[in-house]
């Protein structure tokens, strides 16, 4: 277990393979594991694009530059995907990190 995440990277991997190869429903898992549907559809999102060190807490924190910021916003605005979609297009760490650069944009635009 981290610092950012209750759950340990057993506890994610085992409710994202009982859901991707046991076929248990996610209203099921997200009861079992005491977790929001919106995170158990990211640890499988995460885990089908980039396997278990998907899973794993990040021991630094990830830098974004400015371009890659601005085109995830610009496609978020231009309803070019939901916010899972956009995160998995730009490798943004969670989704939270993209609302953040929404704000900030829409703000600044103001």
């Amino acid at each position: 277990m981290s610092k950012r995440s209750p759950k340990s990277v057993e506890e994610k991997l085992n409710s994202v393979l009982q859901y991707l190869e046991q076929g248990v429903a996610i209203f099921s898992l997200v009861k079992s594991y005491a977790v929001s549907q919106t995170t158990l559809k990211s640890w499988i999102s995460r885990y089908q694009r980039l396997g278990i060190e998907g899973l794993t807490e990040s021991r630094t924190w990830k830098h974004y530059g400015k371009a890659l910021k601005e085109r995830a916003v610009q496609d978020d605005l231009a309803g070019l995907g939901g916010l899972e979609t956009i995160v998995d297009r730009y490798n943004s760490s969670h989704r939270s990190i993209l609302k953040r650069w929404i704000n900030q944009y829409t703000s600044s635009k103001a």
